[in-house]
């Protein structure tokens, strides 16, 4: 039985600055996702992880991010390249209880550390773009690393870019995409017994921050430079980064001796 006292507060757990921050955080991955197409939701999941154990961070970063994708959507108006997402959703069919064998099979220090690593990556160099006509090994691929380490929006941009797309359609298909795959990663985590309905209050102030964020973004979208934005961007990533991949060796390191 559901305790609605417990859908309608935050856990005592999650102080009032975590809270803050995570909704300040956000509304900032928002705006940046709605004006570069990638970036926000690697930004969120940094900040996630810094906050919660792996093993909350990934499935609330799904539910998150399945509001914040369905928000640009809505503030696009759908302008998706429908073509695209049949191969997708299939790929995504096949990669998501993979990747959710191997989530809950490995250490959650191990795993704090391969998204600190996946997070470098993506910042210094990038994904190997996939053939447009590569949608369906893309699903599964994107999917299964998504399910373990939270985000793969860089992988899946890079191939939508190759469609030569206007940037509402680009940023439309990215968010669609994004949006099948978090709610099979939902799906999933919810049939594997995790909690979300303690965490609805937050999930639901942090959609909301989010909602402000594209909204603020797809006011400016042609107002800003995207080399700003992505500079900024990067350097962020590094340090969160650098903080997970540190926190994460020295709990492994004691276990090795």
């Amino acid at each position: 039985m559901i305790d609605l006292n417990t859908i309608l507060t935050i856990p005592e757990s999650i102080s009032p600055l975590t809270v803050s921050v995570i909704i300040f955080a956000s509304f900032i991955s928002s705006f940046i996702s709605s004006i570069v197409g990638f970036g926000g939701g690697m930004l969120l999941l940094g900040i996630l992880a810094l906050n919660f154990p792996v093993s909350k961070v990934i499935p609330l970063h799904a539910v998150i991010q399945l509001g914040s994708n369905l928000n640009r959507l809505f503030f696009f108006r759908f302008k998706v390249k429908w073509n695209i997402f049949l191969p997708f959703a299939l790929g995504c069919i096949i990669g998501i209880p993979i990747g959710g064998i191997f989530f809950y099979s490995v250490n959650e220090d191990f795993l704090k550390i391969l998204v600190a690593f996946f997070i470098t990556f993506n910042v210094i160099n990038k994904f190997p773009t996939l053939s447009k006509n590569k949608m369906f090994l893309t699903g599964i691929i994107s999917s299964f690393l998504s399910t373990i380490i939270g985000v793969t929006g860089s992988l899946i941009s890079s191939v939508v870019q190759s469609f030569n797309l206007s940037k509402p359609e680009y940023i439309s298909s990215c968010a669609f995409l994004l949006f099948t795959q978090h709610i099979c990663k939902c799906i999933l985590f919810g049939l594997m017994g995790f909690a979300f309905y303690e965490y609805i209050l937050l999930i639901i102030l942090v959609i909301l921050s989010g909602i402000l964020g594209t909204f603020a973004g797809k006011n400016i979208i042609y107002k800003i430079p995207d080399r700003f934005l992505k500079l900024g961007i990067r350097i962020i990533l590094l340090l969160i980064s650098l903080n997970l991949f540190i926190n994460g060796l020295i709990n492994i390191l004691p276990s090795l001796y």
